[in-house]
């Protein structure tokens, strides 16, 4: 009899020792969860500047420059009166670059008082390369990659037709604009922003 129970005793203990590691299990496993962040795939969260975006700054605290108009270049920087190294601004938002300026002026005792606020200018994109008439091009709401082109002055005898892309975000996607043309349906709309290239072709 006493064999009995304590068989029985030992499968208890077992149970809610099982029973135990399943509810720890759920809750480490429920608080995981909760800490994963969304997938950053560049087309959504918190946008975050990059090369060839045009900037609007205004100044207050200070009489020599009130506002001021800027696009990143290239390689993600700006450049400011008085601050002689280019700023880094592409990877942060319009606030870490506020503060970025306002620390640079503060700490360099160029002004002891200033603030900036940072806001993106119209809706423009960028057509580059092989392209008749490359440059920056009013976004209107609506517009493809095909008309984006077009706009453009069309492709030059030396483009590369299969090999376009569009960087937005930072995330580079390739397009063929024959394939386009047959189906219309897959044809991208441009967004603020957009840098379209065109490659060369080398045939």
């Amino acid at each position: 009899m006493n064999t009995w129970f304590l068989k029985k005793e030992k499968t208890m203990i077992r149970v809610l020792m099982f029973t135990f590691l399943m509810v720890m299990s759920l809750l480490t496993n429920g608080c995981k969860t909760d800490s994963v962040q969304p997938k950053d795939d560049g087309f959504v969260t918190i946008y975050r500047l990059k090369a060839m975006d045009p900037l609007f700054i205004r100044f207050s605290g200070i009489q020599e420059q009130q506002q001021l108009e800027v696009t990143i270049d290239q390689k993600g920087y700006i450049n400011l009166l008085h601050i002689k190294e280019p700023i880094k601004a592409a990877g942060l938002t319009t606030t870490e670059l506020e503060d970025k300026i306002e620390k640079l002026y503060i700490d360099q005792e160029i002004y002891k008082n200033v603030s900036l606020n940072i806001t993106m200018t119209d809706k423009n994109y960028y057509v580059q390369g092989q392209v008749n008439r490359p440059g920056k091009f009013q976004l209107t709401s609506g517009t493809t990659l095909l008309q984006a082109i077009a706009d453009a002055g069309g492709t030059t005898a030396f483009a590369n037709k299969s090999k376009v892309t569009i960087t937005r975000h930072g995330v580079v996607k390739r397009f063929d604009l024959d394939e386009l043309e047959k189906d219309p349906s897959k044809d991208i709309k441009i967004e603020q922003g957009d840098v379209i290239k065109v490659y060369e072709s080398w045939i």
